[in-house]
């Protein structure tokens, strides 16, 4: 009896995609390879130093007892759009502050931020 033998399968590692990998970064680190003394001598105009101006930020606390504070000045709520429309007038951040205890009401909450709006505020932070 004749058994046949199973056939071997011959393969071949193909090389061609590593090659072609290998070209690829090849030529990308040849093209972003800096070279010393091969960029463009540019003259910069020199800038004036300015003297940063840092703005005090614009808090509004709420106390529990409903008093309202600006910076730790007591605002009544009548009040209260006139003076953070002062406070706000010539700032470049907008941006106010509010700090509410966690027994506020929601309405003087809300009236709070109204007014801010109304008075030119550009942004809130709430922070509990």
């Amino acid at each position: 009896m004749i058994l046949m033998r199973p056939r071997r399968k011959i393969s071949k590692l193909d090389m061609a995609p590593l090659i072609d990998v290998v070209f690829l970064l090849l030529i990308f680190f040849m093209l972003t390879f800096a070279i010393q003394g091969q960029g463009m001598d540019i003259s910069l105009p020199e800038g004036q130093s300015a003297d940063a101006q840092t703005e005090e930020s614009l808090i509004v606390k709420i106390n529990n007892d409903e008093k309202i504070k600006i910076n730790n000045e007591l605002v009544s709520i009548e009040s209260f759009q006139k003076t953070i429309e002062q406070k706000l007038n010539g700032r470049i951040d907008k941006t106010v502050v509010i700090e509410a205890q966690q027994t506020t009401r929601y309405e003087l909450f809300a009236r709070i931020l109204d007014l801010s709006r109304l008075a030119g505020a550009e942004g809130f932070s709430i922070v509990k």
